[in-house]
């Protein structure tokens, strides 16, 4: 389809730049961007060390790194998308949803915090007004269910208008990456058992310090125990609405689609 100028700089929003080695990486939440913020940081020549740069991108997410919207124009964006090394990384799913509430329940951030209530808010069909945050504690972060956190998670699924509205935390990857749109070089399967492997060879096409080598990050895939564990605790409406909600995902990345109890 033929996009208009704003379409298509949405395309390409959350594309980071590494002008040095003239890489574009398209960052999915929970599918190891944590690794991948480490190794653009020092790509870029922003950290000469693994532990400085892992301590920047915990704390200050993906501050000193360039968005492509951010830099570029649209000419200038088409014209790099051609001749730089373009990547992404992605994962099962339904463990990327898994794996997300398990971090939302620490509640350890402002972040997520701010989910903890709007998912209290929404369960209890409660408005949510400005203001509250510090009213919602790590306790009551720990005390939300998988349940109630798909509940909020769906809660747009059935208006395709509302996708915008969705955190890129469990935003959909093809929402994020739009691999039928943009023509990447490298997709690295988090699923895999070469993915450590494949991501190394990725940074040595990328000229790399041969020091710098990414390890499988949050044990990737949540183990299928404790996916299931977690899935098996929806109604079966709720995993069909979970499940639809991803169905593109399962069809581009060619993962297969799970059944509630493994």
């Amino acid at each position: 389809p033929s996009f208009t100028a704003r379409e298509k700089m949405f395309l390409y929003k959350d594309l980071v730049v590494d002008e040095t080695h003239r890489a574009i990486w398209c960052p999915v939440r929970k599918s190891g961007t944590t690794s991948w913020r480490v190794a653009m940081l020092i790509l870029n020549g922003m950290f000469s060390n693994v532990t400085a740069a892992l301590n920047h991108a915990i704390h200050h997410d993906f501050q000193n790194l360039t968005r492509m919207s951010a830099k570029y124009n649209e000419t200038d964006i088409e014209h790099k998308l051609r001749h730089d090394v373009n990547f992404m990384s992605y994962r099962e799913p339904l463990g990327r949803v898994v794996s997300d509430y398990k971090q939302i329940k620490v509640g350890n951030t402002e972040f997520r915090r701010k989910v903890c209530r709007r998912v209290v808010a929404h369960n209890s069909k409660t408005s949510i007004t400005g203001g509250k945050t510090e009213k919602i504690g790590i306790n009551a972060c720990k005390n939300i269910t998988f349940s109630q956190f798909v509940n909020y998670v769906t809660r747009f699924h059935w208006n395709r208008y509302k996708y915008l509205d969705f955190n890129g935390h469990w935003k959909p990857t093809h929402l994020v990456c739009h691999p039928c749109h943009v023509d990447y070089d490298y997709y690295i399967d988090l699923e895999t058992p070469t993915v450590t492997d494949d991501s190394s060879f990725l940074l040595r096409a990328l000229a790399a310090p041969q020091w710098l080598n990414l390890t499988k990050e949050n044990s990737v895939g949540s183990g299928k125990e404790t996916k299931y564990s977690y899935l098996s605790q929806l109604s079966a409406t709720q995993f069909q609405r979970l499940l639809s909600l991803y169905d593109t995902d399962y069809e581009i990345f060619k993962y297969q689609r799970p059944n509630q109890n493994g």
